[in-house]
């Protein structure tokens, strides 16, 4: 590639309404495999490393929450009132800088792939081409304009289907995808000169080919070039099925580029997995299971069926079976479930089992400590090696504030206590089964009852020793 031409800016043109979407959400900001459709886009042509990237939006789009709340790092250009593909373009020409191409793009086109718009910018580079178009051939044209080669196999010009032969798009046929390259200078003067549409009174971008050919004299170099892309590649998003589609089709690359980098999959097209995921090699993902955008898996994981993971971290060797996980944290070694829930800020350190049934929030639980099943533990730190026993309850809400429950390391909680916050209980303290503890434990100390009181402190050191009335009180014995 010519290095003195190779400065180019991405232009993508997201201003379309999308109204056979049939939604409150704008279009480009649908989401497939969980990105909004823009996003692929701007990811696929960032691969030629563009000097700016401007986003052209109608007030709609640029009005809507959806797209204030984006994080997308790009500069945007309103097209007010909309007036086709090339107004769209003229609309952005303020906001790029000196550059030798514009790359432009359609915002509804999600499956377009990296390497299909490096092939398009490097045609455009060596031919020195002023229009270098993006087309593909196509058994059904549908609505898509035609593309027409003159005796030389020269692209002469593109019909639009109102405008076309109905014998002319039989079989396949090359059409044209809209999304082209151009010499930054000439379009700059090239757009002003377009005329509109004597239908719709809009400016459309096909009328630069018409421009550059009919501007060529004498033995100058042909001005159009065309880069031939796959037929999926170019799918564009006008309703929902459509947008099923492609979430099939980006799913479908998403688990092969796992699978390649040495992720095991129990029937694959069961799983569901978003684009940004990222999976450590030897994991193992069991059928339905639906792991979402914003999670990070580990080595050596194993995870379903039917697990739910979504904006969730996860180390090596990891246990996931048949569970929720949202917005968590689970180091190495750690488990959970079958049919545990853990939402919102919950952090499991290393060995951490969760058993059945048990639901935790916003709570962080040290080093090789036991959940039992049917537990809820909200708000709250438990300390390393710690047994929480079935059907424990952290009592953190009292109607109107939540309050944090503490519990050091070496504690013994037993089954069905009910711990009311706020509270703290020391290291290797020791609740009985079934007791109500309103007040906070010292290190060392049993309490037993409803309210719970304290039976006795342990009098060794001994991690295998314990008195018998502490014996008796996890038991429930009286």
């Amino acid at each position: 590639m010519n290095s003195r031409r190779n400065r180019v800016a991405l232009v993508v043109l997201a201003a379309g309404a999308g109204t056979r979407m049939k939604s409150t959400l704008s279009k480009p900001l649908h989401p497939i495999a969980g990105s909004p459709m823009l996003w692929h886009v701007l990811n696929a042509g960032s691969s030629v490393k563009p000097m700016s990237r401007v986003v052209v939006l109608s007030p709609a789009i640029a009005n809507d929450p959806a797209w204030q709340a984006a994080e997308f790092d790009v500069t945007v250009a309103i097209q007010d009132p909309p007036l086709g593909t090339a107004d769209a373009v003229k609309s952005a020409l303020s906001s790029i800088p000196d550059v030798d191409w514009l790359l432009i793009l359609f915002a509804d086109h999600p499956l377009l792939l990296p390497a299909t718009v490096s092939r398009l910018v490097e045609h455009a580079n060596s031919s020195g081409a002023l229009v270098t178009v993006l087309t593909c051939k196509m058994e059904d044209a549908a609505a898509y304009a035609r593309i027409e080669r003159d005796g030389e196999n020269r692209l002469r010009r593109i019909v639009e289907r109102k405008d076309d032969d109905p014998a002319l798009r039989t079989g396949a046929i090359e059409i044209n995808s809209g999304m082209m390259v151009v010499d930054a200078d000439w379009a700059r003067n090239a757009l002003l000169r377009i005329e509109p549409s004597p239908i719709t009174g809009e400016y459309y971008l096909p009328e630069l080919v018409r421009l550059a050919v009919g501007e060529r004299t004498g033995d100058q170099p042909w001005p159009v070039a065309a880069v031939s892309g796959d037929q999926e590649d170019l799918l564009g998003i006008n309703d929902r099925v459509e947008q099923t589609q492609a979430d099939e089709i980006i799913r479908r690359r998403i688990r092969k580029g796992h699978l390649i980098n040495g992720v095991t999959m129990i029937m694959p097209e069961t799983i569901s997995i978003d684009l940004d995921v990222v999976i450590g090699t030897d994991t193992t993902i069991l059928p339905y299971t639906v792991i979402e955008s914003g999670t990070t898996i580990g080595n050596g994981c194993r995870i379903g069926p039917n697990a739910h993971i979504t904006r969730s971290q996860l180390g090596d060797g990891v246990v996931v079976r048949s569970s929720t996980i949202a917005n968590s944290i689970l180091e190495r070694g750690s488990d959970a479930g079958p049919y545990a829930h853990l939402r919102d800020r919950v952090h499991l350190g290393p060995g951490v089992h969760v058993g059945n049934y048990a639901e935790l929030k916003n709570v962080e639980i040290g080093e090789d400590t036991r959940v039992g099943h049917f537990s809820y533990l909200g708000d709250g730190i438990v300390g390393a090696r710690t047994n929480i026993g079935a059907g424990t309850v952290f009592c953190n809400y009292d109607g109107v504030v939540k309050h944090r429950t503490t519990i050091g390391s070496d504690v013994f909680i037993g089954s069905d206590s009910m711990l009311i916050a706020p509270l703290d209980i020391g290291n290797g303290a020791r609740t009985g089964a079934g007791a109500v503890v309103t007040r906070d434990v010292p290190a060392g100390e049993t309490v037993v009852g409803v309210p719970a009181k304290p039976l006795g402190k342990r009098v060794s050191s001994d991690p295998g020793f314990v008195d018998s009335a502490a014996r008796d009180a996890s038991e429930g014995k009286d």
